[in-house]
């Protein structure tokens, strides 16, 4: 296994990780990550080809966050017998009960960690029987080398990596300093034409943040086109003038 982590993500990773230092603790969303050996009789599942986010199926992160504000909300006031108060400013709901408050000052840096590193439009992914490559658009690229059907562990100056298949799943984790783990989780639909990446960024056993993104398959325009998205028309794309 080879996970590659490219540009200067360390860097922003860990500027993004000091905000998490807070000790609130957060509801868990999603099981918890194994990456096992496949069985030797399943057939693998292709994830090949070029894929583009499909805006309308993903999550989006302040909708997102406004869900699980409210969610809290409801839980502190059915802890405390009253209801609680809450506002929405820029799109983002706030609140004045600190319970709810210090839980969600804990949650956020999650969510912009995983909405930072799964902002990619497009995905070009190379797969054979020993290895796959995601490359993810202005972002690192994920690797992985089958070797044996074992998940094999590298560890390097930021942390432990591991990938391999679950099932019918392909997972990578990477587990950060500080006990920051990223889990992202690749389903391909049954009819091969939508691809579900989900990504959870966890910090120990309650403080997680799940976001998913669904992409759906295209086939690439020759390198002689070239497009530009309008408002009224969408992509436009044409032969590029010599």
């Amino acid at each position: 296994m080879n996970a590659i982590i490219r540009l200067s993500l360390p860097f922003l990773i860990l500027a993004i990780l000091s905000a998490c230092r807070s000790d609130s603790v957060q509801p868990a969303s999603g099981g918890a990550t194994s990456v096992a050996n496949s069985d030797a009789d399943e057939e693998r599942v292709d994830f090949s080809g070029n894929w583009e986010m499909d805006y309308g199926r993903s999550d989006n992160l302040n909708e997102k966050l406004n869900s699980i504000y409210k969610d809290l909300q409801r839980q502190a006031a059915r802890r405390s017998g009253s209801s609680t108060e809450y506002s929405t400013r820029g799109g983002v709901t706030t609140t004045s009960n600190p319970e709810v408050s210090n839980a969600i000052a804990g949650i956020i840096p999650l969510a912009k960690l995983a909405d930072f590193i799964t902002t990619s439009q497009a995905l070009e992914i190379e797969q054979s029987d020993y290895d796959i490559l995601v490359e993810r658009e202005d972002t690192f690229a994920l690797s992985c080398a089958f070797v044996d059907d074992s998940p094999e562990v590298v560890t390097d100056n930021l942390g432990s990596e591991v990938c391999g298949w679950d099932a019918h799943q392909l997972v990578f984790v990477v587990d950060l300093p500080e006990g920051t783990r990223i889990n992202h989780r690749f389903t391909l639909a049954p009819d091969g034409q939508r691809l579900h990446i989900a990504t959870r960024v966890s910090r120990g056993g309650n403080r997680n943040f799940t976001l998913n993104r669904v992409y759906y398959r295209f086939e690439p325009l020759p390198p002689d086109f070239e497009c530009e998205y309008t408002l009224s028309r969408g992509n436009v794309c044409s032969r590029a003038s010599s």
